[in-house]
C-alpha cells in the first residue's frame, strides 16, 4: 500500500482495488491456476473504507468456471473491505444508447496503454471514474466532496480502446434515485462503438460519522435532473 493509493477522504482510491486485483490475477496466471483469457466484465463491491496501513493487503481468490472472485482484506481472517468479481471471456460488441445522454470528453493518455497498445482494463475503469467525478463536479454542484461514496461498480468491456489524438466521449445518466443511494449509468464511446458500459451506485455518506446517510431532497432533485428522458 502506498500514499499515492489514497483519495481525498484518505481512503484507498477505488481504482487501486482493481490494481490489487489485477496484480493478484496476473500471479494466478503465472502460477497456472488461471488461464490468460481476456476480461469481459468486472464488478467491484466496496464494503468498508480501506485506510492506509504499513501491512500488505491480503487477497483471497476463488475460481469458478469463467468467474474469478477476489476478496481484499487487511488480514486473512478479517471481513473483506472489497469484493472484485471478474468474468473472463471474449467481450461482446455493445450497441450505443440514445445520444441524448449527458456526454463529456474523455482523453486517453499514452500512459493508459498496455504493452498491446490499447487501454488496460484498470485504466478503462479509471477513465470512467474520472468522467463520473467530472459529471458530479460540473452538473451536481450541490453534492460537495465527502457527501457520498461509491458502493458498487459494474463495468462491461467492449471493443479495445486504442490511443488517438481526439478525445473519446463518456455519456452518463441517472437511472435510479433512492433514499440513500442513486445509480449512474455511463458509456465510453468511440466512433460508432461502445468500448465500455458502467453502472455505479453512489451512497450518501457522513464524513464525520463515517456512515451512510439519506440524501437531502435538494440532492435527490439534482440527481433526478440527470435522468434520461422517457
Amino acid at each position: 500500500m502506498r500514499w499515492a493509493d489514497l483519495d481525498s477522504l484518505n481512503h484507498v482510491n477505488n481504482v487501486v482495488y482493481l490494481d490489487y486485483a489485477a496484480e493478484s490475477r496476473a500471479m494466478l496466471v503465472d502460477e497456472g491456476v488461471l488461464d490468460a483469457r481476456p476480461v469481459r466484465r468486472i464488478v467491484v463491491e466496496f464494503l468498508h473504507p480501506l485506510l492506509l496501513s504499513r501491512r500488505p493487503v491480503h487477497m483471497t481468490s476463488t475460481v469458478d468456471g469463467d468467474e474469478l472472485v477476489q476478496e481484499i482484506r487487511p488480514v486473512p481472517d478479517a471481513s473483506p473491505f472489497a469484493r472484485v468479481t471478474t468474468t473472463l471471456g471474449e467481450p461482446e460488441r455493445m450497441p450505443a444508447a440514445p445520444s441524448h445522454a449527458d456526454a463529456l470528453p474523455c482523453q486517453v493518455r499514452r500512459s493508459d496503454l498496455g504493452p498491446d497498445g490499447v487501454v488496460t482494463k484498470v485504466k478503462v475503469f479509471e477513465l470512467l471514474q474520472e468522467a463520473r467525478i467530472l459529471l458530479i463536479a460540473s452538473r451536481l454542484k450541490v453534492l460537495s466532496p465527502g457527501r457520498f461514496v461509491v458502493g458498487r461498480i459494474d463495468v462491461a468491456y467492449g471493443d479495445d480502446i486504442p490511443w488517438r489524438r481526439e478525445p473519446y466521449e463518456v455519456a452518463s445518466w441517472v437511472s435510479r434515485v433512492g433514499t440513500s443511494s442513486v445509480t449512474i449509468e455511463a458509456e465510453l464511446i468511440g466512433t460508432g462503438a461502445v468500448h465500455a458500459r458502467a453502472s455505479a451506485v453512489l451512497i450518501g455518506f457522513d464524513l464525520e460519522t463515517q456512515r451512510s446517510r439519506p440524501y437531502t431532497d435538494e440532492e435527490r432533485e439534482a440527481f433526478a435532473s440527470l435522468s434520461r428522458p422517457g
